[in-house]
């Protein structure tokens, strides 16, 4: 066949374009119908290559997802592309630029569909449609633009490389709405390493996906430095709409492993291992309770128990006091077998309610079970200046008025034990042991803990509480309060610790032993 030097030259100014290799989690990544699809991954993954090449495929109407690609009639015809600075041309006039995306655009865009480049004062770049509509802006934007400059105009797609501030993030949804609607774009595509401080990314894109894609090399190390096996595709029954990609550095079909090996030797831990090559987020690694699967550990109240827990068990109440701060009050059941299920909750505020309405709350919240123990943080017990008596003296009081009213089954309250540091380490015993036998009632014995699905404060501050040196930037770096709980998601934690450092809180005999006991109990008397 015989080509024309036209020919030959458009061939040529496709080149990158077409020599992109399409690597598994890439092709997973661009067959994703949400509307907001995550690549978190390891430094020199290629992501913001192959986000790019997904972004061109759209234009060329080849995007394997239909309402993802851009027609020649599509009325919204800007792309978004925000990242940490703006891209332009440095001093040296030799075109380099800080901003990623940008010089990764000119790379795979052919030049004869560039009709204006950027410039110092106007960072769009403007192309011809390659399907022959009209005109077609890519507009970069930086992160430390005022949140206004960012509104008016509706866009086709948005893009934000690497950690947007969340206010920036929020901002943009409302200018995808209008190409939502007309059954274009009006998505949102996220790409991140995962920096080594906390980031509003986890909680409200990586904990609320709906599907997890994993790579092979994201499997394999989290079973490493967990223990735990996860499947390569995940599907939740959330309905958030957000897809999130996970993949490895060495995932990389351009570097060999010898290469991401040598990228990563010079980190000499392995959270930070975790980060740089494999795009796992720090808060896993800054999570106290680090055992706490919700897969194993959260089990369903109407599975499990559809006409309430036993009444034999042992039930305990527990409070962590605040005067200003929302109350942390748990439920909790300790079985014959030594399986302690969180079961209930409550999370009033002083703020908004006084102590005899919350106590009112509290007793209907206990139904007709009785308590062996009624814990309460030891601040409640500080005597009031205007009435002279405590929290704890109110709440005694109020209980058992409100017992000989026909409401609840009263109970004394007294303040717990601050000096045992036990009570952390006994659950995160009984997170390791459920993990091990997998399901409740199958302990034989073993010391275990459940969480009931209803329970939702409890498990989000299980899930979130961490050490304070993770919990933001600053503190990273200036490393103050290293090794200190933040306090944050502390409250309810606080009530099992408590609770599991009561000594008399122990299972029951079993009932067919207290049947053995009662018929030998007077043998020696004979």
């Amino acid at each position: 066949m015989n080509f024309t030097e036209k020919d030959k030259q458009s061939i040529n100014e496709w080149t990158n374009f077409l020599s992109f290799i399409p690597t598994w989690d890439y092709r997973q990544f661009i067959s994703r119908p949400e509307k907001l699809v995550a690549y978190f991954t390891g430094n020199q993954k290629g992501k913001t290559y192959g986000i790019a090449h997904s972004i061109i495929l759209r234009l060329l109407g080849k995007h394997p997802v239909k309402a993802k690609n851009m027609t020649p009639d599509c009325q919204y015809r800007i792309i978004r592309c925000a990242s940490e600075c703006l891209p332009h041309p440095s001093e040296t006039g030799e075109g380099e630029v800080k901003n990623t995306q940008y010089p990764v655009f000119k790379k795979l865009i052919p030049p004869s569909l560039i009709k204006y480049d950027i410039t110092e004062r106007n960072a769009v770049l403007t192309i011809k449609d390659p399907q022959g509509g009209p005109d077609i802006f890519i507009e970069f934007v930086g992160y430390t633009q005022s949140v206004q400059s960012q509104a008016g105009v509706q866009r086709f797609l948005v893009w934000c490389d690497e950690s947007a501030p969340k206010g920036f993030y929020d901002e943009q949804l409302p200018r995808l709405m209008a190409a939502e609607e007309f059954g274009q774009g009006g998505d949102i595509l996220y790409s991140l390493t995962p920096a080594e401080h906390m980031g509003w990314e986890f909680d409200d894109i990586y904990e609320k996906a709906d599907i997890y894609i994993r790579t092979d090399h994201i499997i394999r190390r989290i079973k490493e430095r967990t223990g735990i096996e996860l499947p390569r595709i995940e599907q939740t029954d959330r309905k958030n709409d957000i897809a999130v990609i996970l993949a490895s550095s060495y995932d990389n079909p351009i570097f060999s492993k010898k290469i991401v090996d040598s990228m990563l030797s010079k980190y000499d831990d392995d959270d930070t291992i975790d980060i740089r090559g494999y795009g796992i987020f720090k808060q896993v690694s800054g999570q106290i309770f680090k055992d706490l699967d919700l897969r194993v550990h959260v089990i369903s109240e109407e599975k499990y128990f559809p006409e309430g827990l036993s009444y034999y068990w042992r039930h305990a109440r527990m409070i962590d006091f605040h005067e200003r701060v929302p109350w942390a009050c748990t439920f909790v059941a300790l079985s014959d077998q030594n399986e302690l299920f969180v079961y209930d909750e409550l999370n009033p505020s002083p703020e908004k309610l006084v102590t005899h309405e919350i106590a009112r709350k509290l007793v209907m919240k206990s139904k007709d079970y009785k308590y062996d123990l009624n814990l309460i943080d030891p601040l409640a017990t500080k005597v009031q200046c205007n009435t002279g008596l405590s929290v704890v003296d109110d709440l005694n009081r109020m209980f058992n008025e409100l017992k000989r009213d026909g409401l609840g089954t009263g109970g004394y309250w007294r303040g717990w034990d601050t000096k045992s540091q036990r009570g952390r380490d006994l659950i995160k015993e009984r997170l390791k042991n459920s993990r091990i036998v997998g399901k409740p009632f199958n302990n034989h014995g073993l010391p275990t803990i459940w969480f009931l699905d209803n329970c939702r404060q409890m498990i989000q501050s299980m899930k979130s509480w961490r050490w304070e040196e993770y919990s933001n930037r600053d503190l990273l770096i200036t490393k103050d309060e290293k090794d200190k709980p933040q306090q944050k998601w502390s409250h309810f934690p606080m009530t099992l610790e408590a609770i599991l450092k009561e000594s008399g809180f122990k299972p029951k005999p079993i009932y067919e032993e207290i049947k053995r006991q009662s018929a030998y109990k007077d043998y020696f008397r004979r």
